[in-house]
């Protein structure tokens, strides 16, 4: 017969053994698009098909599905599947997905469907440039002309084709730091700055808000409607760590597809990190966070809130502070960043982005480099006899064949 000691060590492995299985199984809610995939051109009626997935003991209560910004499907048991209308594929397309489970937790799932190109090749490639002008005292500058300006791709004068000073309309994603240091006073001026911001939208305009914390979350998907955007923004709650990266990519992501100035609004008072501070917040880098947000051509208006010791605290790499960080998503992207160490200051700096918007030239060129190679080229304005300063992405990268 076996030992008690040897029954004792059988079910101390089994203990073991299944506290591992658990923690391998570990909270695997989530959702997914099965169809479309991303960036798959959609035409017409289409389906829409999701994997939903609970946690553990727990069920879906409803999965929404909105396509930019306007529900399209409100799901309550499998199949997770809808129709929706793709339209005519003059434009790509913003899914979200956002299921609820019983214990009220929740996972968002996004995808962006591509525009129909015809036989797969456009007539033009443009360079567009949104550009913010001012003269040596800061103020804007208007009245000025093609003539005025000369691009420079790589280092070679490029031929201007387009310019205007009327821009197109803007796709904006709200991007607020939701982290548990953002309690009290700062959330509530956060979210008062954000909702004056939005008054001062034009009426072609869309926007989406999104919090960030232990993760990024979208609190109302791409829409014109202001009530539903003001009532994300009152309803975020300060709680958790700091997901900055990941709030980056996620909203660039979103804004990918629209073609209009694409825009993401950042606030935040602290680097990317976790609630417990030992390590980083998110899953993505600051590197590839920046170079996804210049391969959607987003630009990226920081706002920087807090006091000088947050500001210049440095990231897990040791190598940046916070305010040396949305300083080069500002600059690489042709946004602008700002810095609000007042509650009090901070619907100035949110009046500030929204002057600038109001003040932006448009310029566009056709690179005379026809390589498909995806590499990286970088731009050059320059004022013709003018001691002007020019605001506008540093450069964009190459479509790829590959």
């Amino acid at each position: 017969m076996p030992s008690m000691l040897s029954k004792f060590h059988a079910v101390t492995a089994a203990a073991v053994l299944a506290i591992a299985v658990l923690a391998a199984i570990g909270d695997d809610r989530s959702i997914a698009f099965l169809s479309p995939r991303h960036l798959e051109t959609v035409v017409g009626a289409a389906e829409i098909a999701l994997r939903v997935t609970p946690p553990p003991g727990g069920s879906v209560a409803r999965v929404n599905i909105s396509a930019d910004g306007q529900l399209l499907a409100t799901l309550t048991s499998p199949p997770w599947t809808t129709r929706w209308d793709a339209g005519d594929g003059t434009r790509g397309r913003s899914l979200v997905a956002v299921a609820t489970f019983s214990d009220g937790s929740t996972a968002t799932a996004t995808v962006s469907t591509s525009r129909l190109r015809i036989n797969a090749v456009e007539d033009v490639d443009l360079v567009n440039l949104y550009m913010v002008v001012r003269d040596r005292a800061g103020n804007y500058v208007k009245g000025l002309r093609a003539e005025d300006f000369e691009v420079f791709e790589d280092g070679r004068k490029q031929r201007i084709k387009v310019f205007s000073a009327e821009p197109k309309p803007l796709a904006i994603a709200i991007v607020l730091d939701t982290s548990m240091t953002m309690e009290g006073r700062k959330i509530e001026a956060a979210q008062d700055s954000a909702l004056a911001f939005l008054k001062s939208l034009g009426e072609r305009d869309d926007a989406l808000v999104m919090g960030f914390a232990d993760r990024a979350r979208v609190l109302q998907p791409l829409t014109s409607d202001r009530e539903a955007l003001a009532q994300a923004v009152r309803g975020a709650e300060a709680r958790g760590g700091t997901a900055l990266y990941d709030a980056i990519w996620e909203a660039s992501e979103l804004l990918r597809s629209e073609d209009r100035r694409r825009v993401l609004v950042l606030l935040s008072d602290g680097r990317d990190e976790a609630a417990n501070g030992l390590e980083p917040g998110s899953l993505h880098t600051l590197s590839e966070a920046l170079d996804h947000a210049l391969r959607c051509e987003v630009m990226v208006f920081a706002i920087g809130f807090g006091t000088t010791a947050e500001l210049e605290r440095l990231d897990f790499s040791e190598r940046f502070t916070q305010a040396q960080i949305l300083n080069r998503l500002g600059e690489a992207t042709g946004g602008t960043t700002l810095f609000s160490r007042r509650t009090a200051a901070l619907r100035d700096a949110f009046e500030t982005v929204s002057e600038d918007l109001r003040n932006q030239y448009v310029l566009a060129y056709t690179s005379d480099n026809e390589r498909e190679d995806g590499a990286w080229r970088e731009i050059r304005v320059a004022p013709v006899d003018k001691p002007l300063t020019i605001t506008t992405r540093s450069g964009y990268f190459a479509r790829s064949t590959r």
